[in-house]
């Protein structure tokens, strides 16, 4: 297979297997902690924020990695490409800008049995569904960047 073509896949579908990790966390994971109490929830939700940044993070850094180093080899296409890895790559500012308070309360709550007993069960679930609402957006970043590479693909 030719290296481009190779990076090209790669990349796209790095892509898009992040946008299904973000947004299927949010679609099949958070309902589901939202029908426990905090106190189970939210250590629960520590190690899943764990475990996701473990995985996204090299997942965005990698796809967006690709599509820029394609925009760069390929200047007729260097305008898809390059959405694609802007698109990508906006996830890690989006998640330091926007998400990291909603990120910190909940880290947390996870850390102490007081904030446990402390926190309403309004104000959690009102965390978890920000979390949630704000990383769909996270996926549909990665979903963007990866339909902008396919789209990429397709036009060659």
């Amino acid at each position: 297979m030719d290296p481009i073509r190779a990076t090209q896949a790669l990349g796209l579908t790095t892509s898009l297997v992040l946008a299904g990790v973000n947004i299927g966390s949010s679609a099949l994971t958070i309902p589901i902690l939202l029908t426990r109490p905090a106190s189970t929830t939210a250590p629960i939700f520590h190690e899943f924020y764990l475990r996701g940044a473990a995985l996204n993070v090299p997942l965005g850094i990698f796809s967006a990695a690709c599509a820029a180093s394609i925009a760069y080899l390929l200047p007729a296409q260097r305008g898809l490409w390059a959405t694609a890895a802007v698109a990508t790559i906006s996830q890690l500012p989006w998640t330091l800008l926007v998400m990291m308070g909603t990120n910190q309360r909940l880290i947390k709550i996870a850390g102490s049995r007081v904030e446990q007993e402390k926190v309403g069960k309004e104000e959690f679930e009102g965390l978890l569904r920000r979390w949630a609402w704000m990383n769909h957006v996270r996926g549909g970043m990665a979903l963007v960047g990866g339909c902008v590479g396919v789209w990429a693909l397709m036009e060659q």
